[in-house]
């Protein structure tokens, strides 16, 4: 699937700047359609998240927990966590996310708000997403709108509605039902490190010994855990990755072929257009002619 591109750190840390530092939130409306096999590839944040499905479903996994949503249906993810959607069985979804940094909602770091109200939900210990009410998705909507349209005093009604939104979570108990053990702390992070040593060493040949190693564990236990973290195998998601990085040296067209398969890992170039036109239903030549 083809590449909703994202500036991602190699622990696959989104390095957008959402909105400014005067008005710290950010409104995206992503577009995916299934015949340019477009999805939101797999990603984390700092700023916490709100989804809503203006057309179509979305296959969305936030951790190692998937589900669809329905046009009309909202989410919130957490801050720190992985990510990432796609269409599920429609030509096309469109959705919009709207990403808000903390201090938005919590104002002065000691103050109540931020000490009582906000802060304590969005440490790594809280919920890693909610499956929101279809009043609060309403309101994600009618903020979105407000965000797109920027009339005058725009701001002031985006900052009451994200904190009617927050309040009606608190009020709802929706971010107080999961508390994360140390050792699920632990596990995220590991995760992290998996990754960040994945995009590292991509170009090179990659062993699940090394790999292993790399964060203290068994090669039996570093496969089962990946797997249960990010929802495919290790070489699985090099696969993946290393397209995913192809998809975006193809923009360059000065660019061989050739050269893109080495530059990204693959061993020869006829097991990368393989694979490639298995991932996409394209050869990459035609790929960048189609789509780039």
């Amino acid at each position: 699937m083809a590449l909703t591109y994202i500036k991602l750190a190699k622990d696959l840390q989104e390095l957008t700047s959402h909105g400014s530092k005067s008005f710290p939130v950010a409104l995206y409306e992503t577009v995916l359609r299934l015949d340019r096999t477009d999805f939101l590839p797999l990603h984390w944040h700092k700023e916490i998240q709100f989804v809503y499905v203006k057309t179509g479903r979305i296959l969305y996994r936030v951790g190692h927990e998937s589900f669809v949503l329905e046009a009309g249906e909202g989410l919130f993810v957490n801050a720190g966590r992985f990510h990432e959607g796609k269409p599920f069985e429609v030509d096309e979804a469109i959705f919009y996310c709207i990403n808000v940094d903390p201090s938005m909602l919590a104002g002065h770091e000691e103050s109540i708000i931020a000490t009582q109200f906000v802060l304590p939900y969005v440490i790594e210990g809280r919920r890693s997403f909610v499956k929101l009410s279809d009043d609060v998705a309403c309101e994600i909507e009618a903020v979105a709108k407000l965000l797109k349209e920027r009339k005058q005093f725009y701001e002031l009604k985006v900052w009451r509605g994200l904190l009617h939104i927050w309040e009606s979570l608190l009020e709802q108990s929706a971010l107080m039902e999961e508390q994360l053990s140390i050792s699920n702390i632990v596990q995220h992070e590991r995760v992290k490190q998996m990754i960040d040593y994945l995009h590292t060493h991509f170009m090179e040949k990659v062993l699940l010994d090394e790999l292993a190693a790399h964060v203290f564990l068994s090669r039996a236990e570093c496969s089962r855990f990946f797997k249960k973290m990010v929802g495919m195998t290790v070489f699985e998601y090099l696969l993946h990755y290393r397209l995913q990085k192809s998809m975006e040296l193809l923009r360059n067209k000065e660019l061989s072929i050739t050269e893109i398969a080495v530059e990204t890992g693959f061993s020869t170039v006829s097991f990368y257009i393989e694979k490639f036109k298995g991932y996409t239903g394209y050869t990459p030549y035609a790929y960048r002619k189609a789509f780039l």
